[in-house]
């Protein structure tokens, strides 16, 4: 990547991580460190009969919770950092694979976090853009997925500026815990997931009241980022999509939802984009 020289704070080495992903980690689920290109988009009823007439096969039909957890002034969010852990799978970090052309990535905060006397050190540079694609120019997003235990502490504790080379380095409730983080996000998703090729397309309900579909595709290099764009934006078509408008995800919605300072400080930051500017009215109702 051009920035790896800056310092990427969740540039990782997935190889390293073997046997060390995330509990209950499936086989088809991405390895850590890869890249997840997705396009949120509003469904109607219909949608699983068109999928079916263009080839798709019904993958799953499950539920689970996520809990999101950040520093009390969150830090990590602020720093488009979204740790995670999801019911049945384990532990995710998800962070931006590269800056945005011309942007600052410069951390949000210039202070390092130490709930605890941990020993510090300088905190580093993070690769800033918006969870939602604010200001991108199409409605895409790309993430990088880090699921490797190791790999997800060593993220944090960079970002926060504290030194974590301890024995709970691969244990990330440990570090969830030794370092203060709380609890800011809890729900229950219900998701139909569908395979078309090498795209998956989730169709997910979530128990606050905010129904949100998502294509997405999983590269490991960002070379291939592009061309997995094609990919989602040709299915997109084929189903229909408004290719103009970015359609907020479920976090977006809840944190506007139920932690209203917590949402406006991320839109403030550039982070997320305002719902109501999305149209996101499913997530608005009383």
């Amino acid at each position: 990547m051009a920035a790896a020289a800056a310092g990427l704070a969740c540039n990782v080495a997935a190889a390293a991580c073997g046997s060390h992903a995330g509990k209950g980690k499936d086989a088809g689920s991405p390895a850590s460190g890869s890249i997840e290109v997705e396009q949120k988009f509003l469904f109607e009823p219909s949608i699983e009969e068109k999928l079916v007439a263009l080839g798709a096969t019904l993958a799953g039909n499950v539920s689970f919770r996520d809990q999101y957890f950040d520093t009390p002034d969150w830090r990590l969010t602020l720093a488009d950092h979204w740790l995670r852990e999801r019911e049945g799978i384990g532990w995710e970090l998800k962070c931006p694979p590269q800056p945005p052309e011309g942007a600052d990535i410069s951390s949000p905060t210039t202070e390092s976090w130490n709930p605890r006397g941990l020993t510090q050190v300088p905190p580093r540079p993070s690769p800033l853009q918006p969870l939602e694609g604010a200001g991108r120019p199409d409605p895409a997003t790309q993430y990088q997925e880090v699921t490797c235990p190791r790999d997800i502490v060593a993220c944090v504790g960079s970002l926060l500026g504290v030194d974590l080379a301890m024995s709970w380095r691969d244990d990330v409730a440990r570090a969830v815990e030794e370092l203060g983080l709380e609890e800011f996000a809890s729900f229950v998703t219900r998701r139909r997931k569908y395979r078309v090729g090498e795209l998956s397309v989730d169709l997910d309900e979530a128990d606050f009241g905010y129904a949100v579909g998502e294509v997405e595709a999983v590269v490991r290099r960002q070379e291939d980022v592009p061309e997995a764009l094609e990919r989602i934006q040709e299915l997109g078509r084929q189903l229909g999509f408004d290719e103009e408008t970015r359609i907020p995800g479920k976090m977006s919605v809840y944190l506007h939802k139920f932690r209203p300072v917590h949402y406006e400080r991320l839109v403030r930051a550039g982070r997320l984009r305002k719902v109501r500017d999305a149209g996101a009215t499913q997530g608005e109702k009383d």
